[in-house]
């Protein structure tokens, strides 16, 4: 039971992670195939984004004979200085940051692209790769066995069998 309270906190704090602040104005580009949830100061940025979005959704749909269900969302965030993208493959959410990390160190590749064809993989791999969908994405069987050996610090023994199968 405690393990299943540690994980459900813990997936609420990772859902907080795409929640849009709310004391920002947020406004929503739709195209064929997503949301483009941005705030105030990021317009730029979530313009390109819907474009580079549309132009990679087919080449990355084909490869993996998969398209999402629902349109995916993107959250165009600029609230802090770093860099970078987190997918929600099971809630079809991407947030990334506006701040670019092309600087004259990493060559000579558009950052915006990158990490949107990046991170809209990342959605279409793991959704394809799901065999019940997303409202219910794995099962496991496992099977767990320990040495007899006992100490006072150690609860239930050494480990010594771990099989997992999904199925």
């Amino acid at each position: 039971m405690i393990y299943f309270l540690i994980i459900a906190t813990l997936s609420l704090n990772l859902y907080a992670q795409f929640e849009p602040n709310p004391e920002l104005e947020w406004k929503t580009i739709e195209t064929e195939h997503f949301y483009i949830h941005y705030h105030d100061g990021t317009e730029r940025t979530a313009k390109l984004t819907a474009k580079i979005a549309e132009e990679i959704y087919g080449p990355i749909t084909s490869l993996y004979n998969y398209k999402p269900k629902d349109k995916t969302s993107w959250i165009i965030n600029d609230e802090s200085d770093i860099s970078g993208g987190a997918t929600d493959y099971y809630g079809n959410r991407i947030e990334i940051s506006a701040v670019s990390l092309d600087f004259d160190l990493r060559g000579t590749h558009n950052w915006l692209r990158n990490v949107i064809t990046h991170e809209f993989t990342h959605v279409i791999q793991v959704q394809a790769a799901m065999k019940m969908g997303t409202k219910f994405p794995s099962l496991y069987f496992q099977f767990l066995n320990y040495e007899n050996e006992r100490r006072p610090d150690v609860l239930y023994g050494y480990p010594n069998t771990i099989v997992s199968y999904p199925p």
